[in-house]
Parts: structure tokens; C-alpha cells; sequence
């Protein structure tokens, strides 16, 4: 996760993430105002809310209460290293849990990120960069080497040179990726989480059988989605969009609904219409996209190409957007293989 930090008045600091903002201060004893936490008290309440975290989390999956469990954290100082800490973390539990959900609350603090993270021992990296978001790639630490080739049935290209061609896309689109997290809970078996590091509502998960094959699965999900508006399928975009020249592309065309709302000849072919409307209830005005809202302006629909014969099929937005979502987007090395991948996913 990238954060950034704005230099504020004093001793004040700002952290920016997601959609969240912190503010820091420093205690009146070391200069500062006292208006906030302090970084170093951020890190401690981190444990600690983590620690809560999982316990409700095992609360609520074996449909017990909280209301009457407490927990606390206190950092123990050795004073000869004040860098050297005992974090004790106590839970008070009501003496109704039965004694097989309290051994179960205490080892789902075991599971605690932040503290596996620290047991682990995080390595720090210090470096001046001329401009924070020139490399796009920086976060991806998974960098598989360029020598090698493995090959996939069904796959044009070896596996590295997929991912490095598709890092490079991202890149030269100023993507900045960041990959959230990965699980490999059981051999063979990988999956990870990737994110616009600039805009986290961006993001996609990818599985395989490697690190390397799960990755370019994330990735190659990532350009997919981008590549069809699918982050932003369920946004309202607002006035100035729904007015704009077009709403999702260029090529899209607008149909005004029939008398009474009938459903305007043009959008659809008589197949669709036996599927989407067999008892002839569908109306123009249950196919608005919800994106524009522009009742006034129509039905917006997209151009599909109708493979059997190659005619041009006009497909509302609003169906696509409801029934299919994601199903059948897809991204490949050649045209070829995305078409292969399109329709096994279908």
C-alpha cells in the first residue's frame, strides 16, 4: 500500500491512503502541539485493532457476542534497548463462552497481520527518487527472469515475457500497480491481490499454480477490466458525462424509446429478443444505463459483432452492465487468445 505524507504546520504530518487521511502530532514535551497521536502511538494501536479485528471476526463466525469481551495492549520497555518491546496483548471474556471458543479466541490473535508482519522482521528500504511517481513498477517485487521460458498449453507467449509485457502496458499508462497480498494456502495453488496504488477501487486478484502464473493471471485481469470500464461499472458518473459527446465509447449509439415505451427498433436482434423479452414485458425505459441516468437521451448501446455472420448487433449498456458484469472480458498476448480465453470464461 503506497502512503503519502504532506508536511504540515509545526511538528503536524498528514498520511494519505485510499480514501483515508491521518494526522500525526508530537506530545507538548517534544515540541509539538499534542493534537493528534503520534506516529510510534499509530504503530501500537495497530496491533492492537488487529488483534480486535480477528477476535470479532471469530465472534461473529461461531455467533457469539462482544458486547461484554474486553481487550487491551501494553508495550513493555526494556531498559537497557527501549527498541527491544514485549507487546502483551489481554482479552477479558465473559465466563458464558464455553471453553473451546475461548481457546479459539486467543489463537485467532494469533493470526494478527501486524503482528506477524513485526515477528517477521520487515526490511526497510531508505532511497531519494527524482520523482515519486515515475516508476510505475516500483512496487512489484515479483520481477521473474527474463532467461527463462515457461510455456503454457493454450498460451502464445512463455509466462515472463506475458508478464513483461503486460507490466509494460500498465507502465506506459502510468499505472502504478501494487500487489496487496498473496495466499498460498495449499501447494500448487496461488493467489494474490493488485491495486492501483493511486486508486485503490482499481484492482483485480489472479490465481495459478506459481507465483509467476497467478501474477500474470492478476495482471492480465487488470487489463481486461480497464480495457471494458469495469472499475467504474457500478458508478454514477455524473451530469457532465451523461451530456458529454459520448458516455462509455466513441462508437456507441443513442435509441430514444418507441410509444408507450416500447423498445426501439435497432437495439438487439429477434434472437436477443427471444431471450431478454419472451413474454414482451421489457421496456425502453428498464434499459436506461444507470451510469448516465439520462432518461431524456435514450437507451445507450454498444456495437457487437454478431460472429455467424459478422452483422452488427447494437447491445444496451444496461444489460451488459446487469447480467454479464465481467463474464467474457478478457485479455491475451495475440487477438487469438483472448477470443480462446473470452469464451471459456462464457
Amino acid at each position: 500500500m503506497e502512503i503519502k505524507v504532506n508536511f504540515l504546520d509545526k511538528l503536524r504530518l498528514e498520511a494519505k491512503f485510499d480514501d483515508f487521511t491521518l494526522i500525526a502530532d508530537q506530545p507538548v514535551r517534544y515540541k509539538g502541539d499534542g493534537s493528534a497521536p503520534g506516529p510510534f502511538d499509530y504503530f501500537l494501536a495497530s496491533s492492537a485493532l488487529c488483534a480486535a479485528y480477528f477476535v470479532k471476526l471469530y465472534c461473529e463466525t461461531r455467533n457469539l457476542s462482544t458486547e461484554n469481551i474486553r481487550l487491551s495492549q501494553n508495550n513493555i520497555v526494556d531498559p537497557e534497548n527501549r527498541y527491544q518491546q514485549i507487546f502483551k496483548i489481554q482479552v477479558e471474556l465473559p465466563p458464558d463462552i464455553p471453553e473451546v471458543d475461548r481457546r479459539g479466541i486467543l489463537r485467532s490473535i494469533e493470526r494478527c497481520s501486524v503482528k506477524k508482519v513485526v515477528q517477521a522482521g520487515p526490511e526497510f528500504v531508505i532511497e531519494e527518487v527524482e520523482h515519486l511517481d515515475a516508476d510505475a513498477q516500483s512496487l512489484l517485487t515479483l520481477k521473474p527472469d527474463t532467461a527463462a521460458s515457461t510455456f503454457i498449453r493454450g498460451k502464445d507467449l512463455p509466462l515472463e515475457q506475458t508478464i513483461a509485457n503486460m507490466s509494460g502496458v500498465l507502465a506506459d499508462l502510468g499505472i502504478k500497480i501494487e500487489v496487496a497480498s498473496w495466499r498460498n494456502i495449499i501447494p500448487n495453488v496461488w493467489s494474490l491481490h493488485i491495486r492501483d496504488a493511486h486508486s485503490p477501487m482499481c484492482f483485480t486478484n489472479g490465481k495459478g499454480a506459481t507465483k509467476e502464473s497467478a501474477f500474470a493471471s492478476a495482471l492480465g485481469e487488470y487489463i481486461e477490466r480497464i480495457s471494458n470500464n469495469h472499475f467504474y461499472a457500478g458508478a454514477f458518473f455524473g451530469e457532465e458525462i451523461a451530456h458529454a459527446e459520448f458516455v462509455h465509447y466513441p462508437d456507441e449509439r443513442w435509441f430514444k424509446p418507441g410509444p408507450d415505451d416500447a423498445l426501439p427498433a435497432g437495439i438487439l436482434d429477434d434472437a436477443c429478443l427471444r431471450i431478454y423479452d419472451p413474454d414482451g414485458e421489457l421496456r425502453a425505459s428498464h434499459l436506461v444505463d444507470t451510469n448516465s441516468g439520462n432518461v431524456q437521451r435514450g437507451i445507450c448501446s454498444l456495437p457487437f459483432v454478431r460472429h455467424s455472420d459478422g452483422e452488427v448487433v447494437y447491445f444496451p449498456v444496461n444489460l451488459v452492465e446487469n447480467l454479464f458484469v465481467s463474464n467474457g472480458m478478457s485479455a491475451g498476448n495475440t487477438l487469438v487468445e483472448a477470443q480462446v480465453q473470452c469464451l471459456s470464461e462464457i
